[in-house]
């Protein structure tokens, strides 16, 4: 009978995983390309953050406005809007050639995964309560595991042909699972009759506090996706030694963040969170330190293995900080949250970059995050679980 429910409760979840999956490649593809752009298009770093950022800031407005909709029952549709929205993204990158092409396209991309996020995050939560740390582990493990396989993409196609081939092979990717995400179910979760907006939120203290662990999280996520690449680009690394090691390092994180979030539920996800951060903030500094190729990989890989037990303790310490009937509009402003301070972090990172070097970057990027983390210690004493919260 518990594995009867067991599959049933991964059939259901199967198209929430599924979404996020497809989606989180599109996104690595795009990430591991970033070495093309400059080589092959001649966009300077400072060009490659802007289009990067946009997508961040996309992403952001989307989930704060749509977020809510999962709320009320809308999760299935929010999933398919989603999903269309990253076909078309896709299909313009792979025939764009022009700087504004690429930041409309990524614009788009932002905006489909924002518009998608929250309806996952919601319906994770909620359609297993008492397994959700767990399940929120799983969801991290599939959307690294998208992550992982989106710069194999790129660097296949390209190896193949050139690397727009990658934007066409993601893009047909999407377009085979549209059938799957179409037989999508809300959660069985109370729902927001109220029709409340994400901001009335901000009213709990506990809530902010979680956002600040989100914030530090997403600077470490944002400084890595263009300054790592572009550092293996200067140490010698070519575009299939990119795709690869980027597919690589991120394996310890998909294996290990169903059993870290279960551990960030049991122990608790504050704690948890914490112990993330600083293992961010330490590994920034050891990125700064290394010198040359395989031993910047081999630090990165080892980054990944404390990574995954704590990648979706973020996640937990929202939910635990938000009403059941308001999960979604809780995770779309974590996502706008995640996605502004990533949007500020890539142009940040790129520009220090750009006039210094790597090693001065990544200490920068360190103490934001090391503020992040004290700002949202502070703020979220007295851990309090959403059970108790009031909204």
């Amino acid at each position: 009978m518990t594995n009867s429910i067991t599959k049933l409760r991964l059939r259901t979840l199967l198209p929430y995983y599924l979404t996020l999956f497809v989606l989180t490649s599109g996104l690595g593809n795009v990430m591991a390309l970033i070495a093309e752009f400059q080589n092959q298009l001649g966009f300077t770093s400072m060009q490659i953050g802007f289009i990067i950022a946009l997508g961040f800031f996309g992403s952001g407005f989307a989930s704060i406005v749509l977020g809510p909709y999962a709320d009320r029952g809308k999760s299935p549709l929010l999933l398919r809007a989603g999903l269309v929205m990253g076909v078309i993204s896709l299909l313009i990158l792979a025939v764009g050639t022009e700087l504004w092409q690429f930041m409309v396209a990524r614009t788009i991309y932002g905006l489909a995964l924002g518009t998608a996020a929250p309806a996952v995050k919601r319906s994770i939560i909620l359609m297993d309560p008492d397994n959700f740390g767990r399940n929120l582990g799983r969801l991290g493990a599939v959307d690294v595991a998208g992550f992982a396989v989106g710069p194999l993409v790129a660097a296949i196609c390209t190896a193949l042909g050139d690397f727009q081939t990658a934007f066409w092979v993601t893009a047909i990717m999407l377009l085979l699972v549209i059938p799957t995400v179409w037989r999508a179910k809300p959660d069985p979760g109370r729902q927001d009759a109220a029709g409340r907006l994400s901001f009335s939120l901000l009213r709990s203290k506990q809530l902010i506090g979680a956002f600040f662990f989100v914030a530090g999280y997403w600077i470490w996520i944002a400084a890595f996706e263009p300054v790592w690449v572009m550092e293996m680009n200067v140490r010698g690394a070519s575009q299939w030694q990119i795709g690869l090691a980027l597919s690589v390092v991120v394996i310890p994180i998909a294996v290990l963040a169903p059993f870290g979030g279960s551990l960030a539920q049991k122990y608790g996800p504050r704690l948890w969170s914490c112990l993330c951060l600083l293992s961010c903030a330490a590994f920034c500094i050891l990125f700064g330190v290394v010198e040359g190729l395989i031993a910047l990989i081999v630090v990165t890989l080892i980054s990944s293995c404390f990574e995954g037990l704590g990648f979706a303790s973020t996640t937990i310490f929202v939910s635990e900080s938000t009403p059941e009937d308001r999960q979604a509009a809780a995770q779309g402003l974590a996502t706008a949250i995640q996605v502004v301070a990533a949007g500020l972090a890539t142009l940040g990172a790129t520009a220090v970059y750009q006039i210094t070097n790597d090693t001065i970057t990544w200490f920068v990027v360190s103490g934001a995050i090391l503020i992040c983390l004290a700002t949202g210690w502070l703020l979220t004493r007295g851990n309090l679980s959403r059970r108790s919260l009031s909204d």
